[in-house]
């Protein structure tokens, strides 16, 4: 029997992913090893199988990862008709296509397979009562500070959560890049030739981001997604930044405190940032045409509605699929607004050579500040983003203008 092998990154084993896959096996004759990756190390393996040639056939990988391994020349693009029979580009929400090709390169290098996203969970009688407007309270960075500085006044006993991100996890460029692009900023020029995250404008969106962790209570400063969504549910935090499983789970805790009706999704400004995985072939598979072409089937049979809307509701993750998405948030969810928006209007980071390295290392600063913000409240927010990003621009640009 045919043999290939997927590698996927988790924290822990899939049982949705490896379901599909089992029944991929089963229809096509087809054995299909898994490869689990941890978070802390997928880099380096994927890094690995691109500069040896060989290993897995397909991985999904993060998919700003995506432009680094296409510049190894280490990954087989998908052919058009390929592309055409998984649906083009038309199938995908927008900001998840974005990710699938390289700036000045029309050649499709993966394929996306599952969305992520970062949104503010509120409550909507909190706000009613202190004559907030929804609409426009966490519509751009200087409005989203306003609403916080309000709802410090609350009666609850916690005004807003923003949820500890520890290492290897490097969602804070994640978060921060709505509140950057809001304020007119950029993290590197078109050409990827410059890092312009140190810019005036993204400063000044980075100001207001790292503001709102400065906003967190102290004693809740350090909590993760899990605890804030449990505290929310119990009736006693006014809003909260949630990823997108964290909003689903939400929605589905059972005798939560507070009722449905009264809970409010928002997005992260008016220009949020929109990513998640990719499913690629690598080259090396192109030496071996029965596991190349099991390869792009697989990637075919995982990218189908079917396998999104599974994807939904038994991780509460986001699909990629136009079709899966809306069958997935239909007008009575009460995440729909957000989800569509973001999928429509969304932004993705720029396919860019050096992105990874830059995404790497800017993500580092960013914790690091974070930490200095802490520990040093007494500082000034903007001081304490310059000190840290200016030295990393000038270092970056050394590399990125040769």
């Amino acid at each position: 029997m045919l043999e290939i092998e997927i590698s996927y990154i988790s924290a822990n084993e899939d049982p949705t992913f490896a379901s599909l896959v089992k029944e991929f096996s089963q229809q096509y004759g087809i054995k299909v090893n898994l490869r689990r990756m941890d978070w802390a190390i997928a880099w380096a393996d994927l890094f690995t199988m691109a500069s040896q040639g060989q290993g897995s056939d397909v991985s999904s990988i993060g998919s700003t990862w995506v432009s680094t391994l296409a510049k190894l020349d280490a990954l087989r693009p998908f052919k058009p008709g390929e592309v055409a029979q998984m649906g083009g580009a038309e199938a995908f929400a927008a900001p998840a296509w974005e990710g699938t090709k390289l700036s000045g390169d029309q050649r499709i290098w993966s394929i996306p397979w599952s969305g992520w996203m970062y949104l503010i969970c509120y409550r909507k009688d909190v706000l009613q009562e202190m004559g907030i407007d929804p609409s426009k309270a966490f519509s751009t960075p200087q409005s989203i500070q306003d609403t916080l500085d309000a709802l410090q006044t609350s009666p609850l006993e916690v005004c807003w959560l923003n949820p500890d991100v520890r290492h290897p996890y490097s969602d804070l460029i994640h978060t921060a890049a709505s509140w950057v692009w809001a304020a007119g900023g950029e993290f590197m020029d078109s050409g990827g030739s410059k890092a312009l995250f140190d810019s005036p404008q993204a400063i000044t969106g980075l100001t207001h981001w790292l503001n709102t962790y400065r906003s967190v209570p102290r004693k809740y400063q350090r909590l993760n997604m899990r605890s804030c969504v449990e505290l929310f549910v119990q009736g006693r935090a006014a809003a909260a930044l949630m990823d997108i499983h964290a909003a689903n789970t939400t929605l589905r805790v059972k005798n939560s405190a507070v009722p449905g009706d009264k809970i409010g999704f928002s997005n992260l400004t008016n220009t949020p940032w929109s990513g998640g995985g990719n499913f690629v072939v690598w080259k090396h598979t192109e030496f071996y045409p029965e596991r190349e072409r099991a390869a792009v089937e697989l990637v075919k049979f995982l990218a189908r509605k079917e396998s999104g809307l599974r994807w939904m509701m038994e991780q509460a993750l986001l699909p990629v699929r136009v079709d899966a998405l809306h069958e997935s948030y239909p007008p009575d969810n009460p995440l729909q607004d957000v989800v569509m928006f973001a999928s429509q209007h969304g932004r993705a980071y720029q396919n860019v050579p050096h992105w990874r390295r830059v995404e790497t290392q800017l993500c580092l600063e960013l914790g690091a500040a974070l930490w200095d913000a802490r520990e040093h409240p007494e500082s000034d927010t903007a001081t304490i983003l310059r000190t840290r990003l200016e030295p990393l621009a000038q270092r970056l640009n050394i590399i990125l203008e040769k």
